[in-house]
């Protein structure tokens, strides 16, 4: 009997069509940033959790909407006089609207899935729980939306409550720098992760932490739209106030510490064909075919051109500017790797033989972060000492123009000295001590 309630009240109260159009928006918003997460799982989960500030005031809305229903049809006098309590009354509809918030948000995901599937090449299962977390974002915001519908039964009162729930969940993401917000704010929010990169997951302490808050907070909803006194109401918020208090426990300080590194994702797969060994991380796997090629090219150019050049290429998840970051092995040509939404490199075989180049097979130095001067030359001269290598001029782009000046300043060299100036510049990029290396490049060639 209880099934069959539940399958007319899905039929009557527009559940399908609420969880059709939640999967429909949804998946029109994932597909317009498909750029930032095909082809991996984890920024799949991150990019859903992130379009919750859109998706959980509209379950508000929604749900505030759905409680209004017999107040339209003007049957909500004759409802209550009913004999039956109102929690038998009103639970199927309030199960209603959660399964239709549930399912557009789970169909929002496998929308995603079709795409990630058949291009990922690891599948962290943490990526999962947040897309499950998400979930109950969705249920919850729906069940307190129906308690705001219930409570004050106003035309007006959906669009205000989604606009409110908007304005909380903007508010959270743009002011991401606590300039105004307390921390709490954001940590409690449905999207307070923002993107880290491939390299890096949630630890399972704080989906456990989101998981207590939502299902006390999915209690206190549902608790103030079934309860019929004003005192169980009150005592339906200590659910969400006790999961408030448990969360921000677990939780870490700041949102800074949310991320966490992923080995597995870091882990390196490697090709050595004829000998050339190429190195990129699991995550990035499928971007191995891409990349040999212009690895090839690149190794075979230093080693033609510089003394004691590099004899593999390998993809590092570690950013050149991090405050610390490891020291460049000499014999280990490094390389950061993004993912095109379809899993290969992202640019083309002639724009990877260029970024492999570039600074003579080095990254560059976080000395030069903050410095506009000491950047733009620095950038110039990777730039320029890249054409030397290739034999070609520098592409027109950011610097473009000073590399050109510098690589026809350089051309006019004795042919020693040009490969003399260009193998300092190495050295000193591989140290990252804080010279100009346009200086080293170029400098007093009067």
């Amino acid at each position: 009997m209880t099934g069959r309630i539940l399958r007319i009240e899905i039929h009557r109260s527009g559940a399908l069509s609420i969880a059709a159009g939640t999967a429909l928006l949804g998946a029109a918003l994932l597909f317009l940033t498909v750029d930032g997460w095909g082809g991996r799982w984890m920024l799949l989960a991150l990019w859903q959790r992130e379009y919750l500030f859109i998706l959980w005031p509209m379950a508000l809305g929604l749900g505030a909407w759905h409680a209004g229903r017999d107040r339209r049809s003007r049957t909500d006098e004759l409802v209550s006089t009913t004999a039956r309590p109102r929690w038998q009354r009103v639970l199927p509809r309030a199960a209603a609207m959660a399964l239709s918030a549930a399912a557009g948000y789970v169909l929002m995901y496998a929308a995603g899935v079709t795409q990630v599937a058949v291009l990922a090449s690891y599948l962290p299962g943490q990526s999962v729980v947040i897309a499950g977390v998400g979930v109950l974002w969705m249920v919850s915001g729906a069940w307190l939306g129906m308690t705001v519908g219930a409570l004050v039964p106003s035309r007006l009162t959906p669009a205000v409550t989604a606009v409110v729930g908007a304005a909380v969940a903007v508010v959270a993401i743009t002011d991401r720098g606590y300039s105004h917000v307390p921390k709490v704010v954001h940590l409690l929010t449905p999207s307070p992760f923002g993107f880290w990169g491939d390299f890096v997951t949630v630890s399972s302490r704080v989906s456990v932490a989101h998981t207590v808050w939502l299902v006390g907070l999915a209690v206190t909803g549902l608790a103030g739209f079934v309860c019929a006194t004003r005192t169980a109401r009150l005592v339906g918020l200590l659910p969400a106030a006790v999961a408030a208090v448990v969360a921000l426990a677990l939780l870490p300080a700041d949102r800074q510490r949310l991320p966490v590194p992923d080995p597995e994702a870091a882990a390196l797969v490697c090709s050595s064909d004829a000998g050339l060994q190429v190195c990129v991380t699991r995550v990035h796997s499928t971007a191995l075919t891409d990349l040999r090629e212009p690895a090839r090219q690149a190794l075979a150019t230093l080693s033609a051109k510089l003394p004691q050049a590099p004899t593999s290429v390998r993809e590092t998840p570690t950013s050149w500017y991090d405050a610390q970051p490891p020291p460049q092995p000499r014999d280990t040509l490094l390389v950061d790797l993004e993912l095109d939404p379809w899993g290969g490199a992202k640019g083309t075989p002639d724009e990877l033989r260029w970024r492999l180049l570039d600074g003579a097979g080095t990254r560059p130095c976080p000395y030069i972060i903050g410095k506009p001067d000491a950047a733009r030359a620095h950038y110039t001269a990777r730039l320029a000492a890249a054409a030397w290598l290739i034999g070609e001029k520098p592409p027109s782009g950011d610097h473009g123009e000073a590399a050109l000046r510098a690589w026809e300043k350089l051309q006019s060299l004795p042919a020693t000295e040009q490969r003399a100036r260009v193998t300092a510049l190495r050295e000193a990029a591989l140290a990252c001590d804080e010279v100009n290396l346009l200086e080293v490049l170029v400098g007093d060639t009067r």
